[in-house]
């Protein structure tokens, strides 16, 4: 997402690697994953369990990111090292 305009941008994260086209500037990098939490299901609709999920990224790489980059070409590679806390 760009500081300026908040336009945001997404992609999938496979095999630890992802790919997202973006403008070139100034950006907000969020990180999000959700995975099943086994044997728990919730009824969205009537008579259709769905599982649920939990996010397992820690709030300070998504809804408190302090993730910034600066894109200045389109094949640019920028990479995020995570930790548990």
């Amino acid at each position: 997402m760009t500081e300026g305009d908040k336009q945001a941008y997404a992609g999938m994260i496979e095999d630890g690697k992802y790919k997202v086209r973006v403008a070139p500037g100034a950006a907000l990098v969020e990180i999000r994953a959700s995975r099943p939490v086994p044997g728990k299901f919730e009824e969205v609709n009537p008579g259709e369990p769905e599982q649920v999920g939990e996010m397992y990224i820690p709030e300070k790489y998504n809804s408190r990111t302090e993730l910034k980059v600066t894109v200045a070409s389109p094949k640019e590679d920028q990479n995020f090292d995570l930790t548990a806390n």
